[in-house]
């Protein structure tokens, strides 16, 4: 079982950040248009719980995810499991369809365009994104990807701090984008 350990920022100078990204070294992918259908659980309250559920369309591909409640304040630190299908025209359909049938409902959708790319830091592969959120603004996240080990998901939060405190781009956030845009 993986964990996902990241830390948000909303961002106010891009290409000054893009910039001190670029000097430690981010190999950079292309941007891409993502789209992520969130749903409710059918007798569990999903906002109450701090679960999401979505459906991630991203190119030719689809995401089905399931990120469990926080258990950490520093960081959005959370179980985290997903499933790719490959086949986007009518699987993504589908799989909103199988939830809505199961009782799950729709509830929002985000819109971003996402520039991803990865780090070498202290011998650990970081990944960055850089998010354009549709009514939200210019994020960056980092997110390293750890067992379900407690030692290891500490060290993660240590070294993401490490990481982004010379980067002077104020306090984390915790709140998901899809928390932000319900508010």
């Amino acid at each position: 079982m993986n964990y996902e350990v990241e830390q948000k920022f909303k961002v106010d100078d891009y290409s000054g950040l893009l910039q001190q990204l670029e000097d430690l070294g981010v190999c950079w992918g292309d941007t891409v248009r993502q789209e992520d259908a969130y749903f409710n659980h059918p007798t569990r309250d999903f906002a109450v719980t701090d679960e999401a559920l979505r459906v991630r369309l991203d190119g030719s591909e689809a995401m089905f995810t399931y990120k469990g409640p926080r258990i950490d304040s520093v960081t959005k630190t959370r179980q985290e499991l997903e499933l790719q299908v490959t086949n986007l025209g009518s699987e993504a359909d589908l799989m909103k369809q199988f939830l809505s049938i199961l009782g799950f409902t729709y509830v929002h959708c985000v819109i971003k365009q996402r520039r991803k790319g990865t780090l070498k830091f202290q011998q650990q592969v970081v990944e960055v994104a850089l998010d354009q959120v549709e009514d939200l603004g210019m994020f960056v996240e980092f997110e390293v990807i750890v067992a379900e080990d407690e030692d290891a998901r500490e060290q993660a939060t240590v070294l993401l701090m490490q990481l982004t405190e010379p980067l002077s781009l104020g306090d984390a956030i915790t709140t998901g984008y899809l928390d932000m845009l319900l508010r």
